[in-house]
C-alpha cells in the first residue's frame, strides 16, 4: 500500500482523519475500484470526502468519485469525520492504492 501522507484528530465527540495516497491501478480510479470504495465508505457512519487538488467529492457516492477523473499518478486525499473514522481511513486508503480494486471485492 503507498500511503504517503496521514494524520489524525481526535476528540470526544468523534474524529477527523485524513490520508493522501498516489493511484497506482493502470486504469485510474475506474467504474470498479470506485464502485468498492463507494460501497465500503458506505458501511460507516463517518463523512468520507476525497479531495482530488482543489476539487472534493462525496466518497460514498459512485457518480461523484467517478466525476473526478482521477488518472495513474494522480494524488487524492481522503478526509474521514466521524466515530468510526479511525476504523475507515485505512481500509479506504487501501482501496485506492490497489494496484486492482477487484481483488477487493466481496
Amino acid at each position: 500500500m503507498i500511503i504517503m501522507h496521514v494524520e489524525g484528530l481526535m476528540s470526544e465527540t468523534g474524529g477527523r482523519q485524513r490520508g493522501t495516497v498516489v493511484i497506482v491501478n493502470p486504469n485510474g480510479l475506474h467504474m470498479r475500484p470506485a464502485s468498492v470504495f463507494a460501497r465500503t465508505a458506505q458501511q460507516y457512519s463517518s463523512v468520507v470526502t476525497v479531495w482530488k487538488g482543489e476539487n472534493s467529492c462525496n466518497g460514498k457516492s459512485l457518480i461523484d468519485l467517478m466525476m473526478l477523473a482521477a488518472e495513474p499518478g494522480t494524488e487524492l486525499t481522503v478526509e474521514v469525520a466521524g466515530d468510526d473514522s479511525a476504523a475507515a481511513l485505512p481500509a479506504l486508503l487501501e482501496i485506492l492504492a490497489s494496484p486492482s480494486a477487484e481483488g477487493n471485492e466481496e
